[in-house]
């Protein structure tokens, strides 16, 4: 048995002693986790199809392709300067220990993770495949990676991206469903940003109506490295998402941002938790949801300023747009500070489009229907400013604008 497999089954027992989270878990108080539990039953689904003409097309980028949890090499190119072990390549008895070691480091769990939950063990026990990418130091990306996971029934992914020294990279994860089935992703990224490494990582949630995603990203970070996020919610009917980051040395920068489009009974989960734990970090979070028709969103963010973090720099906005009476947010940032000299902010909002807004808009000719896409536009496109890839940018804005009641008419609008 080699250490993967051991890992494996001290995972398993793990997700057997806790089993799935309840609502007497603070951090699942308001996302139902027993909807996901005749999920883990369910028998396999068509397996064939083709993945043409599905996700970013017209994107310049390195690229690599998981089908059902399931690496399609024949699909997939890398740089010759980047590194990757494929966990499916080493899940069985192997020679190369060195690799299992590095792999192994991504499936160590012992419980006491912030936020730790049953589905991460599962996760741990059961994921099918997932990459471990490495960048040597001062290595630098010319072109994105994306990584187009592609699923029509349950899968597990576990991925690992290493950043040496000063090297950097912009990932894009994106989570795709064919057809309508039912089924559960599961979903853990780890990521190590050495000195001084940059990373953009994007996270494109794009399944089927009746798909539901558990996913968690967990960052550690040293000296001057610089994270950015943006986390996309548009598919699925329940999604319940985890952003972990560790800013363990001094200068580490992080920025989360997040846009989520939702309408119908569409239920999304999102917590963020941010630890300062070392002088001199900074991390900003945006945050913006608009909600129409029964959908429920929920927004955690937590910032936690440990001793010793001194001229910690921190700041955290989640702003909420409800397009209909019927729909619900549930928003809580927090702050835990155990340490002087720190500049700290927090805030959130919740309502309808603003009234004088729409008025000028009015008055300059717009209708009112035009009027009101506008101003959702602007509100929810201020966190898609951050990115920095303007092809990821514009298929976001024409995804997610989609959703909207009459998202078709924007692009006249615009241009």
């Amino acid at each position: 048995m080699n250490v993967i497999q051991q890992t494996r089954q001290d995972a398993l027992a793990l997700f057997e002693k806790v089993g799935l989270p309840s609502k007497r878990d603070e951090d699942w108080k308001y996302t139902d986790a027993s909807r996901l539990a005749d999920l883990l039953e369910l028998g396999e689904g068509e397996t064939p199809f083709s993945i043409e003409g599905l996700g970013i097309t017209d994107l310049d980028a390195y690229r690599m392709v998981f089908i059902n949890g399931v690496l399609d090499k024949s699909q997939s190119k890398l740089p010759a300067d980047v590194s990757m072990v494929s966990l499916a390549d080493v899940q069985s008895d192997v020679s190369d220990e060195k690799d299992c070691e590095a792999l192994a480091q991504l499936f160590q769990i012992s419980g006491d993770e912030p936020l730790f939950n049953g589905l991460m063990a599962l996760n741990a026990a059961v994921a099918t495949d997932g990459a471990a990418i490495c960048l040597a130091d001062n290595s630098v990306l010319d072109k994105p990676l994306y990584i187009l996971q592609v699923s029509n029934q349950n899968n597990a992914l576990r991925h690992g991206f290493m950043l040496g020294e000063n090297a950097q990279a912009n990932i894009i994860e994106h989570f795709i469903s064919t057809g309508e089935e039912r089924a559960l992703s599961n979903a853990v990224t780890a990521v190590i940003l050495k000195a001084g490494a940059s990373l953009e990582h994007t996270r494109l949630q794009q399944e089927g109506k009746k798909q539901s995603h558990v996913a968690r990203v967990e960052v550690k970070q040293f000296r001057d490295s610089s994270y950015t996020f943006h986390g996309v919610e548009l598919g699925g009917i329940l999604s319940r998402s985890d952003v972990v980051v560790d800013l363990m040395a001094s200068g580490a920068s992080c920025s989360l941002n997040g846009l989520f489009v939702l309408d119908g009974r569409q239920h999304v989960d999102h917590h963020t938790r941010v630890d300062h734990k070392a002088p001199h970090c900074t991390s900003r979070e945006n945050y913006r949801t608009v909600l129409d028709g029964r959908s429920h969103g929920v927004f955690n963010g937590k910032v936690v300023v440990h001793k010793g973090a001194t001229k910690t720099d921190s700041s955290q906005s989640n702003g909420n747009i409800l397009l209909s009476k019927h729909a619900e947010i549930d928003t809580k940032p927090e702050l835990e500070i155990y340490n002087d000299d720190v500049k700290c902010a927090h805030g959130a909002t919740v309502g309808q489009l603003d009234d004088k807004q729409l008025f000028y808009l009015r008055s300059r000719g717009i209708s009112e229907v035009a009027a009101q896409e506008l101003l959702t536009f602007a509100f929810a496109d201020e966190v898609l400013a951050a990115m920095s890839n303007q092809v990821v940018r514009s298929y976001v804005e024409k995804e997610a604008f989609a959703k909207l009641p009459h998202g078709a008419d924007l692009d006249g609008l615009l241009g």
